[in-house]
């Protein structure tokens, strides 16, 4: 009778220390499958926050144009020590505006705007 009660005891014991191997597998998948997402949402997050802050340096520079406050040039607009300051803006966005006549058909001007987004994981 002894002996059979500490064979009974091993055998709880192994299957414990197998449920506790299977729970801590299934939080590292279930851990890493919500880390994913976080940097995919991160990452969708910061593209749309510069696309938009590209939107706003395009409407910005077209409203400069149509008020004749801009001319020709490179600008940049950002948080900080920018020729546009701007604190909720994400990022620095450059606008470049070309001389009259050197759009695409030769009537208006060349607007070329980008930011500096990048994505580093």
């Amino acid at each position: 009778m002894h002996k059979s009660r500490f064979k009974k005891k091993g055998v709880v014991l192994l299957i414990v220390i197998c449920t506790l191997l299977v729970v801590a597998s299934l939080a590292s998948v279930i851990l890493s499958l919500i880390l994913s997402h976080a940097r995919l949402t991160y990452h969708q997050t910061s593209r749309i926050r510069a696309y938009y802050a590209v939107l706003a340096g395009m409407n910005l520079a077209a409203e400069k144009l149509r008020t004749g406050t801009w001319t020709t040039g490179s600008y940049t607009l950002c948080n900080s020590s920018c020729t546009v300051n701007d604190g909720d803006i994400p990022y620095s966005v450059s606008i470049s505006i070309g001389a009259l006549g050197t759009s695409i058909d030769g009537v208006g001007r060349k607007i070329t705007i980008s930011t500096d987004y990048t994505y580093t994981p």
